[in-house]
C-alpha cells in the first residue's frame, strides 16, 4: 500500500475541537492523522468548488480555527445520524439433482425483501451455527433432509440499502439425504428446474457467481 503523503507536519486545534475529535475517533474508530487528512480534503475540495478554481492542483494555503470548528462538527453530525444498521443474515440453500435445483414459491410477501415470490429455500440465521440452523429450515421448508456442503457466495441483498436492517446472503450447495419432498413452512409449492432456468421464475435478482455456479452442476 502506497503510503499518504502531506506537506503539513503541524496543526494548532482549539480545545473545543480537540474533544470533537476524540468524540471522532471513538466513534468511527479511525485516527486521529486520518481524521485530520478527511477534514482538510473535504475543506480544500469545498473551497476549490466554491472559488471555482481552474487548476486542479492549486494549493489552500490557510485554514483557520473556525473552519476546523466546522468541518469536524458537520463529521460529528454525519457519523452520528448514519448509525449502522442491524445486520440480518440469511441462509439459502441451493439443493440439486444433477442439473436441477429446488425452488419453491413463497405463501406470503417477505417483511425484509421486496419482491420475493419463487426462490430458493432459506431463512434467517439466530446463531452461529449456520449449517445446522440451514439443515432446519430446508427440512421445515421442504421436508427433505440434507447435507450442507461448500459455501458458494457470500452478498448484501441488493435492496437492502433502503431497509432498516443490513441482508447478507449466505448461499450454500446442498446434497440430498433422506425425506419425502413437502411444501412447508413459508412455502406453498416446491419445484424442480432446470439450473440454468431460475431466474426465469425469480423476480429478485441472481448474482452472477450463484449463476455461473449453477451452469457447472
Amino acid at each position: 500500500m502506497t503510503p499518504t503523503k502531506s506537506r503539513i507536519t503541524a496543526i494548532s486545534i482549539p480545545q473545543e475541537t480537540q474533544k470533537l475529535l476524540k468524540q471522532l475517533q471513538i466513534k468511527s474508530g479511525k485516527s486521529r492523522s486520518l481524521l485530520l487528512r478527511e477534514m482538510i480534503n473535504y475543506y480544500v475540495s469545498s473551497a476549490r468548488r466554491e472559488s471555482r478554481i481552474a487548476k486542479a492542483d492549486s494549493p489552500v494555503t490557510f485554514i483557520n480555527d473556525s473552519d476546523a470548528n466546522l468541518i469536524l462538527k458537520l463529521y460529528h453530525r454525519l457519523l452520528s445520524e448514519n448509525r449502522p444498521k442491524p445486520v440480518v443474515v440469511v441462509g439459502i440453500a441451493i439443493i440439486n439433482k444433477k442439473n436441477r435445483v429446488l425452488i419453491g414459491l413463497r405463501k406470503s410477501t417477505d417483511q425484509l425483501i421486496r419482491d420475493l415470490h419463487w426462490t430458493f429455500p432459506s431463512g434467517k440465521f439466530s446463531s452461529l451455527n449456520f449449517e445446522s440452523e440451514l439443515v432446519r429450515t430446508i427440512s421445515r421448508e421442504t421436508g427433505i433432509d440434507t447435507n450442507p456442503g461448500n459455501l458458494i457466495h457470500a452478498r448484501l441483498i441488493p435492496d437492502s440499502p433502503k431497509k432498516k436492517v443490513r441482508i447478507i446472503g449466505l448461499y450454500y450447495h446442498c446434497r440430498v439425504a433422506s425425506g419425502r419432498q413437502k411444501p412447508g413452512g413459508d412455502f406453498k409449492e416446491l419445484k424442480w428446474v432446470d439450473a440454468v432456468t431460475v431466474n426465469r421464475f425469480f423476480t429478485t435478482s441472481v448474482a452472477d457467481e450463484v449463476m455461473n455456479f449453477l451452469g457447472n452442476l
